[in-house]
């Protein structure tokens, strides 16, 4: 999947207005985003959770019950992250405070949420980078053979070694190590068909990833996390009849700079503890 096309994040819009969905669309689309539109209140969770957006923007003039929507988004593990930006008249303080109460992490008359859109949409879109302690170092023993391992397709292998090179590193880029891990247990659950596993771990491993530098002890992240994001969506998308697995050949591998001797983790000689139950979930 190396020459596939950047992934775009998605921003998920309830407008019921066709127009006035187009100028939205045109601002998320400008910032490099994928904007995912819909004109129902029922849809709105269903989008969040099929798209794992980076923002989603609400008008409280929808019919239908919005409050419900953005509610339940907020208390789903997976999606309560995904900021609610809710927009309605200035004078229906009301319906306003009402979006406050329902979860929105903001509510604001239709002028302002129009004079900050194109801020809010770049903010989120395109978040500023990330630049986690200890990113400039080279790639510890342990971490390198747990790519070594992921590039092999040795998926509970990976996460055997980047969880030791977790426990050893104190710094903030151990962020980093956790979010390939969970990346790569998601594989895993693919493999082994398991959807809804894939997409659990997706969700806890991919938000880890977002922001970060393009590069950080050596490793590709961009590209990295771009295909991750590819994958996640079109499992997202895909219908219960579909198969879940997918081939070796069609799983990203982590372009990286290795800084050791050995083209595999146990020519590395990194010894991990004793073998217990690996969680995967």
């Amino acid at each position: 999947m190396a020459d596939t096309e950047r992934y775009k994040p998605a921003v998920v819009i309830l407008e019921p207005d066709l127009f006035f969905s187009v100028r939205l669309e045109d601002v998320v689309r400008a910032a490099g985003g994928d904007p995912i539109t819909v004109d129902r209140a029922d849809q709105f969770v269903p989008a969040v959770e099929r798209t794992f957006p980076a923002l989603s923007i609400l008008d409280l003039k929808t019919p239908g019950d919005w409050e419900t929507a953005v509610r339940q988004c907020k208390m789903k593990p997976h999606t309560r992250q995904t900021p609610v930006y809710a927009f309605g008249s200035h004078v229906d303080v009301e319906t306003l405070q009402r979006a406050r109460k329902a979860g929105a992490d903001h509510a604001w008359a239709r002028s302002r949420m129009m004079e900050e859109l194109v801020a809010v949409v770049e903010r989120h879109v395109n978040p500023p980078v990330r630049h986690l302690d200890g990113c400039d170092d080279p790639l510890s023993r342990s971490a390198a053979a747990g790519l070594l391992a992921f590039n092999q397709g040795r998926y509970f292998d990976q996460h055997e070694y980047l969880e030791l090179a977790w426990n050893e590193e104190l710094r903030e880029v151990r962020d980093l190590y956790q979010g390939i891990l969970q990346v790569g247990v998601a594989f895993l659950q693919m493999e082994r068909g398991n959807r809804r596993g894939a997409l659990k771990m997706f969700r806890r491993g991919l938000p880890k990833l977002r922001g970060l530098a393009d590069e950080c002890q050596g490793i590709n992240v961009t590209a990295f996390r771009s295909e991750a994001e590819q994958i996640h969506r079109a499992l997202s998308e895909a219908g219960p009849a579909q198969p879940v697995a997918l081939s070796a050949t069609s799983l990203p591998r982590i372009a990286f700079i290795n800084p050791y001797d050995g083209e595999t983790p146990e020519e590395l000689g990194v010894v991990l503890p004793e073998e217990s139950e690996t969680e995967e979930a």
